[in-house]
């Protein structure tokens, strides 16, 4: 029985030393840290660009959002309805962001989750958003300035960081948040 028991702690003892390379190669929070905020700052350049092809990539197939007006979208419907016509007016030449930078970011990982929450100030110009059709529509005097709050969830899958949903929201006014 004795030799049996330390067979058993040969195997574990074994097991333990083969699984220290897989261990130390999982990234600590810093390093996930690191590695979601160069994909957040690579998704903001494809925005900025209109770059359709390395936002789709980034994305969950059962990504979901929630806009400003509380409208939930999918995938699909928001490529379809928001992004495509957006980036096709970037790539034409009609409508370009001045500004669309991200701040007050604030990172938590929890394994293989990362929940983001920040500010998004945009401006930019030759495109409106039209709210009834939910979509861009070329407007070469239109110009669109202003902040949104935002909450990103990314998941992490085969070392790759997928944005899986994100909520936007208008931040209230200072007078509104003294009442």
């Amino acid at each position: 029985m004795n030799r049996s028991l330390s067979t058993q702690t040969l195997a574990l003892i074994f097991a333990g030393v083969v699984a220290l390379p897989l261990l130390a190669a999982e990234p600590t929070d810093r390093s996930a840290e690191a590695d979601l905020r160069a994909t957040i700052e690579e998704l903001r350049t494809a925005s900025v660009k209109g770059d359709t092809q390395k936002i789709v990539a980034s994305m969950t197939d059962d990504y979901l959002q929630t806009d400003i007006s509380g409208l939930v979208q999918n995938k699909e419907t928001w490529l379809k309805n928001y992004f495509i016509p957006l980036s096709e007016l970037i790539k034409a030449g009609k409508y370009r962001w001045e500004t669309y930078d991200l701040k007050d970011v604030e990172i938590r990982i929890h394994g293989d989750t990362g929940i983001v929450v920040g500010a998004l100030e945009a401006k930019g110009s030759g495109a409106r958003f039209d709210v009834e059709q939910h979509t861009w529509i070329a407007d070469p005097s239109a110009s669109f300035a202003g902040k949104l709050r935002f909450t990103r969830v990314y998941i992490r899958r085969e070392g790759k960081w997928m944005l899986a949903a994100l909520q936007n929201a208008i931040p209230p006014s200072p007078a509104g948040a003294k009442k």
